[in-house]
């Protein structure tokens, strides 16, 4: 291991341990946890480190950091499947169809149905983590690229996708999986699943078809533009040698200028990853005008969390772009802000993902559960395929101080990390875009107080009382 490495790996576990947690007590209500305890002490702390690592960062000789950092990123080539990507996205389909039969033939139940585990827990859930920590699997996953590949469509074009268009189809798809996840009434009904389901493979289908499987997968498949963009966070590379563990988000060095739309995306899946903390809270609900302990469901604050989404996508479009130009000011440069936008988007990649995970830490303890049920009883029809259709499912460990404990400290670190990632990142591009190791530094500064507010927020979501 080189000196810097060691440099880096020592600052890595320094911050992870300024944001290990003490010993605090807490129960569950409801959806979610109360905690009882000064979340402030933590709040403060992980941002405190959130900071430390971009004055530390600041101190590190430019130079190496940047020529180990971009010696990392250079040496990455494309992987390049063969055969075996055709067999398993067959397969995917199989699965697909399966999925679908089961929205209509198995139970009502959303937690025993395999459509509602598939699509959200491991569909965009498990599928965020792994394509951050693995890299982009879903042209191996995608359920339509080995079936149009045997049939020999999709190969060439039968229409152009208008460059104009950008990734806006994409982000049009997204926005509505995002609005039916969050927002819509039926989110998790597995016959409106199963019609939700239908219409994404459908358009999709239709668009490889006729656009071409390459564009349309780059440009307007969401789930491809979501998992490809992920990658750029995973510390695990392939490069001439074989597969080799570098600095994560190295290879965002590598990747192109993201267009404005591109950048968008990118903006409204972090937008949305935080929305999604703040939609149950006690706070939106009081700002609704809606008593907490009498709410009555989505239905009657559906406008105003749509509102909400879109007002917050905006919100943090501003907030991101506005810190990116100020960094410029303070530094004296003249890139302009559009390339900013574009080269910086990647570093909200890595707090999407710790958002994501800490978000939804609890959910997934309890769907792993329910899934283990599943496999064995997928129809509902008192099958025990497996052994394990019987099995206790319990939330036995919110309701002792040891589980709790064990959960917080979970997603306090892994927020607090999710940021320093971030920062690691935007150190590594400003330095590859500007003139002097002062520059790149001086144009940080906004960035990392926006980043220092966003690990805040993200704690405060966690702590905070909701439904």
């Amino acid at each position: 291991m080189t000196e810097m490495r060691r440099v880096m790996a020592a600052y890595l576990v320094a911050m992870a341990a300024a944001a290990w947690p003490c010993a605090a007590l807490a129960h569950e209500a409801a959806g979610g946890f109360i905690l009882l305890m000064p979340t402030e002490i933590y709040i403060l702390g992980a941002s405190l480190a959130v900071l430390a690592s971009f004055l530390i960062l600041a101190v590190v000789p430019a130079g190496r950091f940047h020529s180990l950092y971009k010696r990392e990123a250079d040496q990455t080539v494309d992987v390049r499947p063969g055969n075996g990507q055709v067999i398993v996205s067959c397969l995917s389909f199989l699965f697909t169809l399966f999925l679908l039969y089961a929205g209509l033939a198995g139970k009502d139940d959303p937690l025993t149905n395999p459509i509602t585990l598939g699509v959200w827990t491991l569909g965009w859930i498990v599928m965020s983590a792994v394509a951050a920590i693995f890299g982009n699997l879903w042209p191996w996953l995608n359920p339509w690229t080995g079936l149009l590949t045997v049939l020999r469509l999709g190969q060439k074009p039968v229409l152009k996708l208008p460059a104009q268009l950008g990734h806006g189809i994409a982000i049009a798809q997204m926005f509505y999986l995002i609005w039916v996840d969050l927002i819509s009434i039926r989110a998790t009904d597995p016959e409106a699943l199963f019609l939700h389901l239908i219409w994404f493979l459908g358009l999709n289908g239709l668009g490889m078809v006729l656009f071409g499987m390459t564009d349309w997968t780059r440009r307007a498949e969401p789930l491809h533009v979501l998992y490809h963009a992920l990658s750029v966070v995973s510390p695990f590379v392939r490069s001439s040698d074989g597969w080799r563990l570098v600095l994560p988000g190295a290879a965002a060095l590598m990747r192109p200028v993201l267009s404005l739309s591109a950048a968008g995306f990118i903006i409204l899946m972090l937008a949305a990853g935080t929305f999604d903390g703040v939609v149950s809270t006690f706070k939106w609900l009081g700002f609704l005008g809606v008593n907490p302990l009498d709410f009555h469901g989505r239905s009657t604050v559906i406008g105003p969390n749509t509102l909400g989404l879109i007002v917050g996508g905006g919100l943090l479009a501003t907030m991101f772009s506005f810190a990116l130009w100020l960094g410029e000011r303070i530094a004296r440069t003249d890139v302009p802000l559009r390339t900013l936008i574009g080269r910086f988007a990647y570093t909200l990649l890595p707090i999407y993902v710790a958002y994501m995970l800490s978000h939804f830490a609890t959910r997934l303890i309890m769907d792993a559960q329910y899934l283990w049920v599943v496999i064995s009883d997928p129809l509902g029809r008192g099958w025990d395929l497996f052994g394990t259709a019987h099995s206790h499912i319990t939330q036995s460990m919110f309701n002792t101080e040891a589980g709790v404990h064990t959960l917080w400290a979970f997603q306090t670190i892994v927020i607090t990390l999710g940021h320093i990632v971030a920062v690691l990142m935007a150190h590594g591009i400003a330095l590859e875009i500007h003139e002097t190791p002062r520059k790149a530094v001086l144009s940080q500064i906004p960035l990392a107080v926006f980043m220092v507010f966003y690990t805040s927020l993200g704690l405060w979501l966690l702590a905070s009382p909701r439904i």
